[in-house]
């Protein structure tokens, strides 16, 4: 039978001779034997990672040695050792000692392509503790396992078993697991000073905001405009009343004692007073006894926030940090190192660690299984500053879902009922509002916890709106190369110099677009190429990202334009995609309209988790070609009454409204579209009565989006409005409206 002739140990090497036998007294290697027939060998191949922690456990507990020595090699915590396998010394033994109440780590690399490894623990008595393999890669490691103490035997054996004949050396690594609290950082001695300031100031009457976050964890701006011993001296322009153009916000100490440590500086672009908003220039100036530091100097557009930070060691001693502009922009590129070398987490579920200027990201890795519901918790603890951030990145390093503040009262993050989309290695990033740009310091708790149930994984989306999936394929087929990746990702790429435009309404009837550079949506537009012809390239891109915890459901509108050709004489084609949750929903390719026209299409991301895609096309604002020849609705149309509004809904089950009115030739009416109820930007056709159109209007003022046309009626007749939205049947905003046709003298 196979099971007598699989092992025997030298001394020991009769067939016939009992499993137990052969194992008892052995003081060389237990090897495989060399004479199976094929059909043996795809058996024993089979039984291989079952068998091989009985053969080692038996082994063990009666003392047989096989490491190279008579007994086995001893390894030490953080140590390393080598050794060597064959198809004749298929097994080595290696011995630790554990202190009490630690975590190990223990991992073995192959050093030869054709060698892959399993590793086998069992205690001083030979009962198994864990195992595993690696059948197609070079390591396989036991990680963070918490053992009590004593005395312990780990086995690195061939993963192939008696199979093949492949050969060569080891490297075997047993590292401590312990995820001690972080060392406590000693609390520096407040500092005193005759006085500091941190000034804010700007050229515009836009209205700014300053807030400066200090090394214990209060915070001042214009909602809470005194604590810590500081105080906001004014908060100017505010809500864009009492403006003045060349506006200053102060934050002042009183003198005395203030704390040392690291101090995040906030500016904030809040609301635009000019129309249309502009980029505003700012300048913030750190004063301490008198001093002034070197400036900081920074541009942002409307929505977007600046973050930099100062170290106050002394009075005499103050360094700024380097700072920039959208914080939660989620940019892992400067961590690249410690995501691709992440500190497992094993079998814990909650550790400490520390974040500050000399560590601003840790990266932990969990194994997770298809379907499964995770909650990940990331607390402030043992005081300090820190503001926490969660970053949860999928087995293919894309981004899954991101968590600032898990509600609006507290700044510890949480990623709460993620579903987990396939089995594999996730990442946790553990980080600071800004990441590296931040300021904020201070420890940290981690908790992963889960409800263990798994649920069905869902579908592909469809326009039909079948639930959508979570990501399956790299990063690099959900966003681009370099660039964020979110739960929402809308790239637009083109083949040549010229400056084409993305412009993205979502569902709050916000806009990002290269004006409006973050929406509080979550939307960030990541890159923008060609602008304004400016540093053009032949292979230019415009991306835009909405990050996990801010992607709002509801309908997304999408446009795309020519702005300028910079110098080029044929027309560029675009390709404009859009990713939500790792699954394609628009994916369109297109020449822009020479004169500028707009390409509007949009998706819709529903509630239940489902998501449908809706068409397509340019925008002309003619009413033929936009929507068709509505002679025939016209007829049956409700009639308006001068001077007697009515009210009417936008959809997207329906699209546009036909009325219609008499007139006098040498009337003067104005007719008006205004949106009452929802995210709907009014359009209006007139239309003569033979059916050709008169006027359109989309925008009544620069500033206003409710539509209006003031007209001359040239003849008498029965003359024909058409209501409908910016983009007609391609558009995306709805909601109700009140349209009426009043005459003016």
């Amino acid at each position: 039978m196979l099971s007598e002739r699989l092992i025997r140990c030298a001394g020991r090497d009769s067939p016939s001779a009992p499993i137990s036998d052969k194992l008892i007294g052995c003081t060389r290697p237990c090897v495989l034997e060399e004479d199976f027939d094929l059909e043996e060998r795809l058996l024993i191949s089979r039984m291989w990672l079952v068998l091989a922690l009985s053969i080692a456990a038996i082994c063990i507990s009666v003392g047989v040695a096989v490491a190279q020595e008579s007994v086995p090699r001893r390894l030490r915590l953080g140590e390393s050792v080598t050794g060597t396998l064959s198809p004749q010394t298929f097994a080595q033994v290696y011995t630790f000692e554990v202190p009490s109440g630690a975590a190990v780590t223990l991992t073995a690399v192959s050093g030869t392509p054709e060698l892959t490894l399993a590793l086998v623990l069992t205690d001083a008595n030979g009962q198994p503790l864990a195992q595993n393999a690696n059948l197609s890669g070079a390591e396989v490691s036991l990680s963070n396992l918490t053992l009590p103490s004593g005395i312990y035997y780990v086995t690195v054996l061939r993963s192939s078993g008696a199979q093949g004949t492949a050969a060569g050396q080891f490297t075997l690594t047993l590292s401590t697991g312990v995820l001690a609290p972080p060392t406590a950082v000693p609390t520096l001695a407040p500092i005193t000073l005759n006085s500091m300031s941190v000034a804010l100031s700007w050229a515009t009457i836009d209205d700014l905001d300053l807030e400066v976050r200090d090394p214990v964890g209060n915070s001042v701006f214009f909602n809470n405009v005194a604590a810590g011993g500081a105080t906001l001296v004014a908060n100017v322009n505010n809500g864009c009343t009492n403006t003045v153009s060349n506006p200053t916000e102060t934050i002042r100490w009183a003198p005395g004692r203030v704390p040392a440590g690291s101090y995040e500086i906030l500016v904030y672009y809040n609301r635009a007073c000019r129309q249309p908003p502009q980029p505003v220039d700012f300048t913030v100036t750190v004063t301490v006894n008198g001093r002034a530091q070197p400036p900081i100097q920074g541009r942002l557009n409307l929505d977007e926030q600046y973050v930099a930070s100062f170290i106050l060691e002394s009075a005499d001693a103050v360094s700024l940090q380097p700072g920039g502009a959208n914080p939660l922009l989620l940019n892992l590129t400067p961590f690249a190192a410690q995501i691709s070398a992440p500190r497992p987490l094993g079998n814990q579920t909650r550790i400490r660690g520390r974040i500050d200027r000399n560590n601003q990201v840790d990266v932990w890795s969990f194994e997770g299984a298809a379907g499964q519901v995770i909650n990940i918790a990331m607390d402030a603890v043992d005081g300090g500053s820190l503001d926490p951030q969660l970053i949860l990145l999928g087995p293919d390093r894309a981004v899954l879902a991101s968590n600032d503040d898990a509600n609006s009262e507290t700044r510890n993050a949480l990623i709460a009922n993620q579903i987990l989309p396939v089995n594999g290695t996730y990442l946790i990033v553990a980080t600071r509002f800004g990441k590296n740009i931040g300021g904020t310091e201070g420890n940290y708790e981690l908790t992963l916890s889960g409800t263990g149930a798994l649920i069905a994984a869902p579908t592909a989306a469809s326009p039909l709106g079948t639930p959508i999936a979570a990501p399956t394929e790299s990063a690099a087929g959900v966003g681009l190369a370099g660039l964020p990746v979110g739960a929402l990702n809308i790239s637009l790429t083109w083949n040549n110099r010229a400056d084409v435009r993305l412009l993205i309404r979502d569902p709050e009837n916000r806009s990002l677009f290269s004006d409006n550079r973050t929406v509080p949506s979550g939307g960030i537009l990541a890159r923008q190429d060609n602008l304004n012809c400016t540093n053009p390239t032949s292979a230019p891109i415009t991306y835009a990202v909405w990050q996990a915890d801010r992607l709002l459901t509801g309908t997304y509108e999408v446009q795309v334009w020519l702005r300028n050709l910079c110098g080029e004489t044929l027309l560029p084609t675009y390709a404009l995609n859009v990713n939500v949750r790792g699954q394609s929903v628009l994916s369109v390719q297109e020449q822009p309209d020479l004169n500028g026209r707009l390409y509007v299409t949009t998706f819709t991301i529903n509630a239940d988790g489902t998501v449908s895609a809706g068409q397509g096309a340019i925008f002309f604002n003619q009413a033929l070609r936009d929507i068709g020849d509505v002679r025939d609705r016209a007829e049956v149309a409700e009639a308006l009454i001068y001077g007697r509004p009515i009210a009417g809904n936008i959809d997207s089950t329906n699209p546009f409204t036909v009325y219609t009115f008499q007139a006098q030739a040498g009337d003067r009416v104005r007719i008006s579209m205004r949106a009452t109820r929802g995210t709907l930007d009014p359009a209006l056709y007139l239309l003569d009565p033979s059916g050709l159109q008169l006027a359109f209007n989309d925008d009544a003022a620069p500033n206003d989006r409710n539509a209006q046309i003031d007209a001359v009626i040239a003849a008498n007749g029965r003359y024909t409005l058409i209501a409908t939205r910016f983009g007609a049947l391609t558009g995306g905003t709805a909601g109700s409206f009140e349209i009426a046709v009043v005459p003016i003298r």
